[in-house]
């Protein structure tokens, strides 16, 4: 049998319900202990030692990762996000990588969602007030009196937009590809430059991949030119949005709260972000329901099956 790693913490917590699909592949499935969230480095190498194939989660496969992987022929990403793959280098080596794109799209829409409705409504505020005996009685906003402006209108930005439009929801978008620009045609969504409709939006929902574009776009310099008493949300990536920015806006009191979902470094470790007041730290979870967990280990085994077959017909 060939023998392949699971280092998705997802599908590994669940892995009892999905050993006879790698059994009736002629696939040996091994799950190597994971501390943390990925892995990286001489970690990852160990990990991978004489593994074929891979369900992998957010590790890193450098190209110096795989060149001590020879055996290595397919990676089978758990979700949407392959910035921690060098896709040349792999590309180069023969090894496969496919990922899950469409499959959690909804849920992670959903979490974006009740993450405006608690800053928006103050829900986390009131909530601690009463707990310490207050009543208070701020006055919060209607959710169509606002306008949105989402970043990424990919599977997970589009859904969002949809959901905030049925809200009654104002909604504008920023995203350079030509799919974007025939959605929002179609919905009658305006799209444009992502800092000009911030300057103008009462919150701004990060929704979009990393690549060298995004990477520490929403920096300071961005906040500033929010509108003042605006929220952030981030449920795209975290390298995205700079932590630094966001506390410094918090502080200020530019913006009137933020919700973080992702961070720059994960598990999160930034004691400033985390004694903030208006600031809703998520924990890199957005997809993590029963359903959307089923349909993507489903995918992404199948994924690794295919390609681990693709590449022996080669051979």
């Amino acid at each position: 049998m060939k023998r392949v790693a699971v280092t998705c913490t997802h599908l590994i917590r669940d892995i009892e319900g999905y050993r006879q699909t790698f059994a009736d592949a002629g696939l040996d499935v091994v799950l190597p202990h994971i501390a943390g969230q990925e892995l990286r480095g001489d970690e990852l190498v160990a990990a991978l030692d004489n593994i074929v194939g891979v369900v992998a989660g957010d590790d890193h496969f450098t190209s110096e990762v795989m060149a001590q992987l020879p055996e290595l022929q397919a990676i089978s990403k758990w979700g949407i996000g392959l910035d921690a793959i060098d896709l040349e280098n792999a590309a180069q080596r023969g090894i496969v990588v496919t990922n899950t794109p469409g499959m959690f799209g909804n849920e992670v829409a959903e979490l974006g969602l009740a993450y405006l409705f608690a800053l928006v409504r103050d829900i986390f505020s009131i909530d601690s007030t009463v707990r310490s005996g207050g009543w208070p009685k701020q006055t919060s906003r209607s959710m169509n009196a606002l306008t949105v402006t989402v970043i990424g209108l990919g599977n997970i930005g589009s859904t969002l937009a949809e959901k905030l439009l049925a809200l009654g929801v104002t909604v504008t978008s920023a995203d350079p590809s030509p799919m974007a620009a025939d959605w929002a045609a179609r919905t009658g969504v305006e799209i444009g430059d992502a800092a000009s409709l911030a300057a103008d939006a009462d919150a701004v929902m990060i929704c979009a991949p990393l690549n060298n574009a995004t990477r520490g776009m929403v920096d300071a310099a961005f906040i500033s030119g929010m509108k003042r008493g605006s929220w952030l949300i981030n449920i795209g990536r975290g390298p995205i949005v700079v932590g630094d920015a966001v506390a410094d806006a918090i502080d200020s009191g530019h913006l009137a709260g933020a919700a973080l979902d992702v961070y720059e470094v994960e598990p999160l470790e930034d004691e400033r972000l985390r004694k903030l007041p208006n600031l809703i730290l998520g924990a890199h979870n957005a997809s993590n329901t029963f359903e959307a967990c089923h349909r993507t280990h489903v995918h992404a085994i199948n994924n690794l099956i295919t390609a681990l077959d693709s590449t022996e017909e080669r051979s």
